[in-house]
């Protein structure tokens, strides 16, 4: 049976940020950018722990002050920058895609993975499954998948399957979604599920944080890579904001990346959309998207 899955609830944007033309002397409050985060790291708290320094200093260079907040699902994180709930998003990349149909986002800088512009989705089994091939061996198992929103815990295993005419809910012995990544991992360790979706670089640092070893599960499938998680902009953002805040990221001394970034990210390159088309193009053989 799929699981429920809980969407966030962001406070409403107020204003839109605009720029800063009052003189120094007046000491006016600086504008407020919006920013959302998805569930990156393995808990909220990590997430804010490890993001909120490198957002406060690009706001800082761009003259800004920094408003926080950390979804508890990817597709949350989506639909609150679709609906102008927050003015820039470090999201997934199918979320994105999502956030980009629905409200017209725009990608302004990807992250690096030890100096790579992709990563991979993954399966991972419990430890002693006997699977030798996935999905052949894989039917009548129970599998738990991320929420609908997640570019490697939903859309590409999912078009996997289907592309190989295989329909998830009916494949598995018990098929849910809905998830946190670290909660998919866990529940494969644990044995209550015989296999999971996730992405590769969470899993390795679940493994380097010493949460899980590294045979505590294993993994049985891998996608082709996919395009890094972006830096996303609302409809309406004003152009030369965004092309500053690109600049900022972009601009990140590498030391300064490699201390304040959490391991393996390694900074930001400028990105526009192409590298995501495929996603578009998977989110419509699956039906999500229209068009």
């Amino acid at each position: 049976m799929t699981t429920r899955r809980q969407m966030i609830t962001l406070p409403v944007a107020a204003a839109a940020v605009t720029a800063i033309h009052a003189p120094a002397a007046l000491a006016q409050k600086r504008p407020v950018l919006k920013v959302g985060l998805g569930p990156q790291q393995p808990t909220q708290a990590d997430t804010r722990r490890v993001w909120e320094p490198l957002y406060r200093r690009v706001c800082d260079e761009v003259g800004l002050e920094l408003d926080l907040t950390v979804a508890n699902d990817w597709a949350g994180i989506a639909v609150a920058l679709a609906n102008q709930q927050i003015d820039v998003a470090q999201m997934g990349p199918w979320g994105y895609v999502l956030a980009k149909q629905k409200g017209e986002a725009q990608a302004i800088a990807m992250l690096l993975i030890e100096g790579r512009d992709y990563y991979k989705a993954i399966v991972v089994a419990r430890p002693g499954l006997d699977l030798k091939r996935f999905p052949e061996d894989a039917q009548g198992l129970s599998m738990q998948m991320l929420d609908v929103g997640s570019t490697s815990g939903w859309l590409v295993p999912t078009h996997f399957l289907r592309s190989r005419g295989i329909n998830p809910k009916s494949f598995f012995g018990r098929y849910a979604e809905g998830a946190s990544a670290a909660a998919a991992q866990m529940a494969t360790v644990g044995g209550q599920v015989d296999l999971a979706t996730g992405w590769d670089t969470h899993r390795n640092t679940m493994i380097r944080n010493g949460q899980i070893k590294p045979d505590a599960n294993r993994v049985v499938w891998e996608s082709e890579p996919l395009p890094n998680e972006p830096v996303v902009v609302r409809r309406g953002f004003d152009p030369e904001l965004a092309k500053r805040l690109q600049r900022a990221f972009a601009g990140l001394p590498k030391d300064y990346a490699a201390k304040m970034m959490p391991w393996p990210y390694s900074g930001f390159v400028p990105v526009g959309h192409e590298p995501y088309a495929k996603l578009e193009i998977m989110g419509r053989e699956v039906g999500v998207l229209k068009g």
